[in-house]
């Protein structure tokens, strides 16, 4: 185990709070468990490093746990009831777009999405999305349509809306879920399904939320592999390089899950269609999702 990680697996077990880096390498030097081979003035920032290393690349196999944005536990501390509840931090990567998506061929890909609504079974398509490629070249490449996710949580109160991620290549406005992405990383050996859609939606919402593992997996899917629906939407940029698929939750605690997203994006529980009177206020997947729900097309909440 690296020398940092040694350190703080010592100071935190005999913590019974959370720590930051910098209050963990501050206890290890009071107890003389700093190693000679370290030094340096900026050491607290290596050993958080460190520490986020461990927690991104062993996930449950990790001897940490984040409880809160900086602050860390040992997860048998966790597991004891010591801490509150795991935090799940935002992965940079999702701003970066340094990941593998899903792609299908467009010219294979066409003939399978001009029915009249445009709304497709993902079943009957879902074999052409065979290639991996980086984001950053399927955005750009005009032969290329990759697989995208909005993320619907329903709910006794309604439907979770909220404003658009600033710079959604979907425009602003306001969205009726959040808009995530089908990584190539998403299906593993352990996966329930072949292309790991239940993992992708559930890492959106930790990715856009500050909700723990825990609550985001009492959330219950609605809706069956075989059920889910996508349509192609074009971008701001009027690309149609993309195809979104719906994945519909069920929250049993709104009033409590609603507070785990920024209120800068201004969450709220809404009755959809009848709440949303004017679509021109969606950003566009969600403009044509309502468009459709209000259609008798598809049903929402």
């Amino acid at each position: 185990m690296n020398s940092y990680l040694k350190m703080s697996q010592a100071v935190l077990s005999k913590s019974r709070q959370p720590l930051t880096a910098r209050e963990i390498l501050d206890a290890a030097y009071r107890l003389q468990l700093v190693p000679d081979h370290l030094f340096g003035k900026t050491q607290y920032k290596t050993l958080h490093a460190r520490l986020c290393e461990d927690i991104l690349h062993n996930r449950r196999a990790s001897l940490f746990v984040r409880t809160a944005p900086g602050r860390f536990s040992l997860a048998s501390r966790l597991e004891a009831g010591g801490s509150a509840s795991e935090y799940v931090a935002p992965q940079r990567s999702y701003q970066l777009k340094q990941f593998d998506v899903l792609c299908a061929d467009r010219e294979e890909l066409d003939p399978a999405l001009q029915s009249g609504t445009g709304l497709v079974e993902f079943q009957s398509i879902a074999q052409r999305f065979r290639r991996q490629v980086p984001l950053r070249i399927a955005e750009k490449d005009s032969r290329l349509i990759h697989l995208r996710l909005l993320v619907m949580i329903c709910s006794s109160s309604g439907l979770l809306t909220l404003a658009a991620m600033e710079g959604s290549e979907f425009g602003s406005g306001r969205a009726i879920g959040l808009l995530g992405f089908l990584r190539g990383s998403d299906a593993d050996l352990f996966s329930d399904e072949p292309y790991g859609i239940d993992l992708a939606a559930r890492r959106t919402i930790a990715e856009q939320s500050s909700a723990s593992v825990r609550r985001i997996h009492e959330l219950t899917r609605r809706h069956p592999g075989q059920a889910l629906r996508c349509i192609r939407v074009a971008d701001s940029h009027n690309r149609n390089n993309s195809v979104v698929l719906f994945v519909q939750y069920e929250c049993e605690k709104p009033d409590e899950f609603i507070r785990f997203f920024p209120a800068s994006r201004a969450p709220r529980w809404t009755r959809v269609p009848a709440e949303i009177n004017d679509t021109s206020t969606l950003e566009r997947v969600s403009s044509r999702f309502v468009a459709l729900a209000a259609d008798g097309a598809v049903a929402i909440a």
